[in-house]
């Protein structure tokens, strides 16, 4: 057994076969390195380019030209950034990557958020400013009307159109809002409350403000008014304070409307009977 192995190394044919082997294999080892180097650009890199703070289209110009590829992935509303600019890039600039990797971009809203407009009538002047500019409004200006409470908040508008507990303003919306002062009434002025009885409520809340008052509750019967032209059709049935009653200016007026006839009828004969008396 020995021998016929000794004599198998000594076979000039198995030689040859091991040393083809090995060639070959040094041949299909070299050739799999380069196909490798082909497919993966090995040693092949590309510097990021930063394209934060360009627009889509620009930043698609830069990373073309990079040899790169581009993804958006997501929006976000950052108020101090353009519209429709590139807030944020991944792989971050400068880092090194293969040619056609993607970049994920995310862009800033064209669209300014929305934000809903808490309940803030009655509560105090800075309370009120602060919540607000918290929010992300601005206060344009403040106007001081006559109420019976100092310091507080009365109204909200926004382009002249007042604004609601719920609504819902773009960020950074200019307000306008009304403060009272009860320091109206120092010379002893008084207001004679006028009848609203059988008013619609327009036409209501016209006349308390030109008698320095306040509107308050505005109360309509069911079935609930869906629209303007419906609710022009609800009047006045009652009304506090009082027709005549004197009172300072800023006093809180609440009005109930209905369309019941019978109801502003039933009012309007007990101010009769009031009068009468008086």
């Amino acid at each position: 057994m020995k021998q016929k192995i000794l004599k198998l190394l000594k076979s000039r044919f198995v030689w040859c076969n091991i040393v083809l082997s090995i060639l070959l294999l040094i041949v299909l080892s070299a050739v799999v390195l380069f196909l490798l180097k082909i497919y993966t650009n090995h040693g092949e890199s590309i510097d990021v380019p930063n394209v934060v703070g360009l627009y889509e289209l620009e930043a698609q110009q830069v990373i073309d030209k990079a040899g790169l590829e581009m993804e958006v992935i997501d929006s976000v509303y950052i108020r101090d950034q353009k519209p429709g600019v590139i807030v944020e890039q991944t792989p971050k600039q400068g880092l090194n990557v293969k040619s056609g990797r993607v970049i994920y971009l995310t862009i800033n809203s064209n669209s300014k958020k929305e934000i809903t407009i808490p309940n803030l009538i009655g509560v105090s002047e800075r309370q009120a400013t602060s919540t607000l500019n918290t929010l992300g409004f601005s206060i344009s200006s403040i106007n001081i009307v006559p109420s019976e409470y100092s310091d507080v908040l009365l109204e909200i508008r926004y382009n002249n159109a007042v604004v609601k507990a719920g609504d819902k303003l773009p960020d950074g919306a200019a307000l306008t809002i009304s403060i009272g002062r009860n320091d109206y009434n120092v010379a002893g002025e008084m207001v004679t409350m006028p009848s609203l009885i059988g008013l619609s409520s327009e036409e209501a809340v016209r006349i308390i403000s030109d008698k320095n008052l306040v509107v308050g509750y505005i109360g309509f019967d069911q079935p609930q008014p869906k629209n303007d032209s419906e609710k022009n059709q609800y009047k006045v049935y009652k009304q506090i304070p009082q027709p005549n009653d004197t009172v300072i200016p800023g006093k809180r007026v609440d009005i109930w409307l209905s369309k019941d006839l019978k109801k502003q009828k039933a009012q309007q004969d007990t101010k009769q009977d009031d009068d009468f008396f008086r």
